[in-house]
């Protein structure tokens, strides 16, 4: 994949997994839909040293927005302050640089009350901006980390 410009998305897969793809691959690697095991405690999301060794590698979280995954003890009543929350850890674990979206409206039945479609963005903008965070903090959160690093791929596969 690497060789390819292929991004590795270690979402949906096991811990050993995602360790495994960590060590094979030379680019930064992606969790396209994932959350904090720290605050909901599913096996599909990821604990705290996953996602600081993704980081340290440069990749990115790109939280999820299903209920289950924000808030495993009272389902379907996630917030977008359960979002912030995710966000939050991430950056306190991993810095800014490890943060993105990934909301998964396409695949999820529950989402954050206040965060049900795309249409309402403007809500978490708003409430990322009340808990401090800047409007670039916000730019790399929405997109400018992801981008980074697909730029990241890119060029571990034009090295070969």
């Amino acid at each position: 994949m690497n060789r390819l410009g292929m991004m590795v998305d270690i979402s949906h897969v096991a811990d050993k997994t995602f360790y495994d793809a960590l060590a094979a691959s030379r680019a930064p690697l992606i969790a396209s839909h994932s959350a904090c095991r720290a605050l909901a405690n599913v096996p599909r999301n990821m604990t705290d040293q996953m996602i600081i060794e993704l980081a340290k590698k440069g990749g990115v979280v790109q939280v999820n927005f299903y209920c289950n995954f924000l808030n495993a003890d009272r389902p379907p009543h996630a917030t977008i302050a359960d979002v912030v929350a995710h966000i939050d850890h991430i950056r306190q674990i991993a810095g800014i640089d490890a943060i993105g979206i990934g909301s998964d409206f396409d695949g999820i039945d529950c989402a954050p009350v206040g965060l049900e479609d795309v249409s309402k963005f403007p809500n978490l903008t708003r409430a990322l901006l009340e808990n401090g965070y800047s409007a670039e903090d916000i730019r790399k959160i929405y997109g400018g980390n992801f981008l980074r690093v697909m730029k990241a791929v890119e060029k571990v596969a034009a090295a070969k």
